[in-house]
């Protein structure tokens, strides 16, 4: 049996797509799996190194350089972009397609959906079977070990601000603006790869978008990021996190988040161009000691380290015609 992973990554789609189906990946090839990996990934190198490191068994850059093998293989798409009518996830080419979904994902023909939020009772109009919730939230292995067990060694307030993989808003750029209008003393990372745009406040401290992230954020007080799958990571591991709202599909994430209490509203944009943010409410996470625990006390067991490993037992007991005695999927 092999299982293929179908994603692309680039500056204006970003990483979430690839990093979410990375961390099922990840999970099975633990399991000693065959695992392939298809997609484009550009202009974002680290995540290049991400899916060079995982131990898939092939890794191609273009579907033309793949052929399937319907008695055999699994396939695991996530995608906002590709065509429903493209040949390459054509159903009868598969043994199985299970695809990650959300209010964006296109409605592809496959034999199971997995939306990795919030809502445990989302189903969208599909009849196809889906697996939803906290539970099935998929995360890598590495950002266990980074759970707040750590506390940061300095008095000073840590920020940490980061927007997803890609950044293609300039959220960063924007939080920070707000920011420096404040007089308390702070130190902030800011995961940029344009600090050129930036004052010279010495409170910012620049740092790189990709991997350095998870050793930076690990004793951070207060991460500002968007309502995306870096979110929920964030949550996770236990952190404060205030989040701003992007683009259209992260404002599902972005309202839960508030309803249940384990994170901030921070701001939105509100066109292409403008932003509105509460600036009241970011200054009370940098100030009220007792707001930002409260929030992190909300998220304690919200989401846990164990979603990929439910995906996976799901994934291959479908793939070899399994179920539970009630016929249902766990």
């Amino acid at each position: 049996m092999r299982y293929i992973i179908r994603a692309d990554a680039s500056q204006s789609i970003g990483s979430g797509h690839v990093m979410r189906t990375s961390a099922i990946a990840e999970e099975l090839i633990a399991r000693g799996k065959d695992v392939i990996f298809v997609g484009r990934i550009s202009e974002l190198p680290w995540v290049e190194e991400v899916i060079t490191s995982l131990g898939f068994s092939k890794i191609h850059s273009d579907t033309v350089d793949f052929i399937s093998n319907p008695a055999t293989d699994v396939l695991l798409l996530d995608s906002y972009e590709i065509a429903i009518d493209d040949q390459f996830i054509t159903l009868k080419k598969w043994l199985k397609v299970v695809v990650l979904v959300d209010e964006l994902t296109p409605t592809y023909s496959c034999t199971l959906r997995i939306h990795p939020g919030l809502d445990p009772s989302w189903c969208s109009d599909s009849s196809v079977p889906i697996l939803a919730g906290p539970r099935y939230i998929p995360l890598r292995a590495s950002l266990a070990k980074n759970t707040s067990v750590y506390t940061s060694k300095s008095k000073t307030l840590k920020i940490v601000v980061v927007a997803g993989g890609s950044d293609p808003y300039n959220v960063v750029l924007e939080i920070s603006k707000i920011l420096a209008n404040f007089k308390e003393s702070f130190e902030a990372h800011l995961f940029t790869n344009s600090p050129a745009d930036y004052n010279s406040d010495s409170r910012f401290h620049f740092c790189k978008i990709g991997p350095s992230l998870e050793e930076v954020s690990r004793d951070a007080d207060i991460i500002l990021t968007t309502s995306s799958t870096s979110s929920l990571e964030f949550l996770a591991q236990g952190h404060c996190v205030g989040v701003v709202c992007a683009i259209d599909n992260q404002k599902q994430y972005y309202d839960q988040l508030e309803q249940l209490g384990v994170a901030a509203q921070i701001g939105t944009r509100t066109d292409l161009t403008g932003w509105s943010f509460n600036t009241e409410t970011i200054h009370k996470l940098l100030t009220d000691s007792g707001f930002r625990w409260r929030i992190k006390n909300e998220a304690v067991g919200l989401i846990d380290f164990m979603g990929a490993k439910r995906i996976v037992d799901v994934i291959l007991s479908l793939a070899h015609g399994i179920r539970d005695q009630s016929g249902e999927f766990d």
